[in-house]
């Protein structure tokens, strides 16, 4: 009879017990648990090599909107069409991410050009901290 009293006892203090843990064993903010995701060898720092640009929910990742031939690469002009749909912006992010100037953008230089702003210290890794400044809204909102 204290046996079936006491197995109700038990069973909330295990599902106490293994909610803690749960609770304690997910990453303390947004930004850890993206360092997370991208970490694969476990140092709590992303390398360019663990680095992955966001698709943002596009069709085929993230030349998809922008590469109107289909071609892998972005054109000056297929650039200049997007540009005209969003905004200025788009134009210094282009000449940014353009490392060798030939007016094309490769997946290779949009994740270079992104990993490089979210790099703030140029070390080469991004950590928590400058996951989480650059999470920080901006001053000055872009046009959408």
């Amino acid at each position: 009879m204290k046996f079936i009293k006491l197995v109700p006892i038990l069973m909330v203090s295990a599902m106490t017990l293994l909610a803690t843990t749960a609770v304690t064993a997910q990453p303390s903010s947004k930004a850890d648990r993206m360092i997370n995701h991208l970490d694969k060898d476990g140092d709590d720092l992303v390398s360019i090599d663990e680095f992955q640009v966001s698709s943002r929910g596009r069709e085929r990742g993230s030349l998809a909107t922008a590469d109107r031939d289909g071609d892998g690469n972005v054109s000056r002009a297929e650039m200049q069409a997007q540009i005209d749909e969003r905004s200025e912006w788009a134009i210094e992010r282009f000449e940014l991410a353009d490392l060798n100037d030939d007016d094309f953008l490769t997946e290779e230089e949009i994740k270079t050009a992104a990993f490089s702003r979210l790099d703030k210290n140029d070390d080469g890794y991004i950590d928590a901290e400058e996951l989480s400044a650059a999470r920080k809204p901006p001053r000055h909102q872009r046009p959408s």
